[in-house]
């Protein structure tokens, strides 16, 4: 088995809920989340959930994230499955950047 690193990234340019890892194949570990308000003026909230098929299970909700800072979603690592998905609500459009590190094991 060979184990990579990975780093998935998207801006969160809507409020509707945008998937940031798709599907994962095999086994991975989360390593980390971490939201990053690039606005200088406004705060902004994350909603992200870890997704088993069609059903969604929160990781965090509604986490303020201060102007110009970021919030580090994880406090431990997340294994995930094959078919796992990682998606995130942004409270308002164009102010958060996302991105989430993880370990893919093949």
């Amino acid at each position: 088995m060979a184990d990579a690193y990975a780093s998935y990234g998207t801006s969160l340019t809507t409020t509707d809920e945008t998937t940031v890892l798709t599907s994962v194949t095999g086994t991975s570990i989360v390593n980390s989340i971490h939201v990053s308000n690039v606005d200088a003026s406004t705060p902004a909230s994350v909603t992200i959930k870890l997704y088993k098929g069609a059903t969604g299970y929160s990781i965090v909700t509604g986490a303020l994230v201060p102007i110009q800072s970021t919030y580090q979603a994880l406090d431990t690592p997340i294994p995930l499955t094959t078919g796992d998905t990682i998606k995130v609500t942004a409270s308002d459009a164009n102010l958060l950047d996302v991105i989430v590190s993880v370990l893919e094991i093949t």
